[in-house]
């Protein structure tokens, strides 16, 4: 049986039997390091502070070579290509091709440029300029009666290019939901310094984080009633967020000198900036020049695709944390013994959480970066306070767990995270907490009834538990977040007729073993994508990165995928 691969007829021994083709030096952190679908506490885009999902460590010097990977192989898939392949000691994933057709479209509107004011304008070290601006948007596209709400964009040009009036715009959109774009501290380093030679870079708060209307567990206690408070996060979706894009690219349009000679973006989407640009590409993409994902090809199926994407990221997950285990085996056992200790007494936190076995079991969370294995090695090597008269979990252990999430100061990343699956009249109804029940292994209190029994960490899941307690300023969101679950008239965020007759060009990072964003869906989306149309992704799918590859090494990723779109680079080959 043969597989497709680059268009090419490729024997299914041959996916078997890859050989390395690169390896990536990671030793040395980005000076650019943008947080990626983050869960953690926030931190600087371009600096060396830490990040859990997005890949960096405590310290960038302490950070790891990376995800251990059979072969360190990378694989290459060309345009329109779906792959059935495995990996030496991996099983076959099967890539379904996305073939539902929604009866629904995101819902029309009219684009108009929007008041717009600027502010602050700086000098950043390593020779660039950045410059504030703001825009007042709707807050509902279809209710002026609702207002407005400022959105916050950051220029960051070369200072050597800042007068340039025909220098393409690059739109970085960020991961999440509920993170704002990173803040820079350099420009020479990372993502940024190879975007900066080509490019003016905007970077996005996305309405509802930073500077743009940032919705806070403060923010919520000010609306009347969890359905006030539910109604408000519903429209901090992907749809809204081109919405504002587009605002932003014809306001900035107007003035004539930003956005270049033809006055659309190049989109760079990481991670849930990835489903935003599918949705854009739904959308206008009239408004773009380019599309670049890196970990962000979400599956595009009518209805709410959460089930479907836990299925394979459980499993996943799963595999994870058992090659964690295999790297450092001490800690099948010191899990055991914390789980243990929560079950029969769960913990007060310094953030005022609870330490349950299920929330600690949450920072498996960080196994998706490349330096996440180490991260959660140093966590577990010393949890215990020895000098206690009886066994105690140590205040720096539970403040080192407190900061693992950022839960309760980002709530939309945990609130609003299911519904951003929900496309069209569908529920997620509290996916991650149903599917789970479908793999034993990740039965915790079974297994600590089995003698030696690994435990599992779980991923990128929000579970109900989470506000009962777990998370102190997620207490007061319980009614809103089970609104949510229940919501099934979401509107619809991709256009499938669009997205197949699309011609932006588009280019594509996949990691092969994205625990995240799972590489069987996301090529599934890629064929989809320019089918009838013939301009078809560029797909470079590799398991040399986790989920984190942009912050561990944006510079060659990026370089990479801009010489895919202008054919410099022969991906695929």
């Amino acid at each position: 049986r043969a597989s497709r691969i680059g268009g090419m007829q490729t024997s299914r021994a041959m996916t078997r039997t890859l050989v390395p083709l690169s390896l990536a030096l990671r030793g040395v952190a980005a000076a650019f390091n943008p947080p990626l679908y983050p869960c953690s506490r926030p931190f600087s885009m371009f600096g060396s502070s830490s990040s859990h999902r997005g890949g960096g460590g405590r310290s960038s010097g302490w950070r790891g070579l990376g995800a251990w990977s059979p072969g360190a192989a990378a694989l290459f898939l060309g345009a329109g290509a779906s792959a059935q392949l495995s990996l030496r000691g991996e099983n076959k994933a099967e890539c379904r091709a996305a073939t539902t057709m929604s009866a629904d479209t995101p819902r029309p509107w009219k684009a108009t440029a929007v008041k717009h004011s600027t502010g602050a304008r700086n000098d950043l070290p390593g020779g660039a300029v950045c410059q504030e601006h703001f825009f007042e948007v709707p807050l509902d596209y279809f209710d002026p009666s609702r207002g407005t709400i400022k959105v916050f964009v950051r220029e960051v040009v070369a200072t050597k290019q800042a007068g340039r009036e025909d220098l393409p715009a690059l739109l970085f959109l960020q991961g999440g939901p509920g993170f704002p774009a990173g803040r820079p501290v350099s420009a020479d380093g990372g993502w940024v310094k190879r975007a900066l030679e080509t490019h003016r870079v905007f970077l996005l708060d996305q309405r509802g984080t930073g500077r743009s209307g940032a919705i806070t567990h403060e923010s919520l206690a000010r609306l009347a009633s969890p359905a006030a408070q539910a109604e408000h996060i519903a429209l901090h979706r992907a749809d809204n967020i081109v919405r504002d894009c587009e605002a932003i690219r014809l306001t900035l349009k107007e003035k004539g000198s930003l956005l270049g000679k033809d006055a659309k973006w190049t989109l760079l989407g990481q991670s849930f900036g990835g489903f935003c640009a599918l949705s854009y590409l739904s959308m206008a993409p009239e408004g773009l020049r380019a599309a670049i994902f890196t970990g962000g090809l979400a599956p595009i199926d009518a209805g709410c695709t959460a089930d479907t994407v836990y299925r394979h990221t459980f499993p996943r997950m799963a595999t994870r944390t058992s090659r964690f285990y295999a790297r450092y085996p001490q800690h099948v056992e010191s899990v055991r013994e914390i789980v243990a200790y929560l079950e029969a007494s769960p913990v007060p936190l310094p953030s005022g959480g609870l330490l349950t076995s299920r929330r600690f079991l949450q920072v498996g969370m960080g196994l998706g970066s490349g330096s996440g294995m180490e991260n959660l090695h140093y966590l577990l090597e010393d949890p215990w306070d020895h000098g206690a008269p009886k066994k105690t979990l140590s205040f720096a252990f539970l403040s080192s767990v407190d900061g693992q999430s950022a839960f309760d100061t980002n709530p939309l990343y945990a609130v609003g995270h299911e519904v951003i699956y929900c496309s069209g009249k569908s529920r997620s109804a509290w996916s991650a907490e149903r599917v789970i029940k479908e793999f034993p292994e990740f039965d915790h209190l079974a297994r600590l009834t089995r003698s030696g029994a690994p435990i599992m960490f779980t991923g990128e899941h929000v579970f109900p538990s989470n506000f009962e307690g777990e998370y102190g300023k997620l207490t007061n969101l319980k009614e809103a977040a089970h609104l949510l679950a229940e919501k099934s008239d979401w509107p619809t965020l991709y256009d499938q007729e669009k997205l197949r007759t699309c011609v932006v060009p588009t280019v594509a990072a996949v990691y092969y073993e994205d625990v995240y964003v799972d590489r069987a869906l996301s090529e599934a989306t890629a064929s989809v994508i320019g089918a009838t149309s013939g301009v078809s992704p560029k797909l470079w799918v590799t398991n040399e990165f986790q989920h984190s590859g942009i912050r561990d090494d944006g510079t060659r990723i990026l370089s990479s995928l801009l010489g895919m779109l202008d054919t410099t680079i022969a991906i695929p080959s």
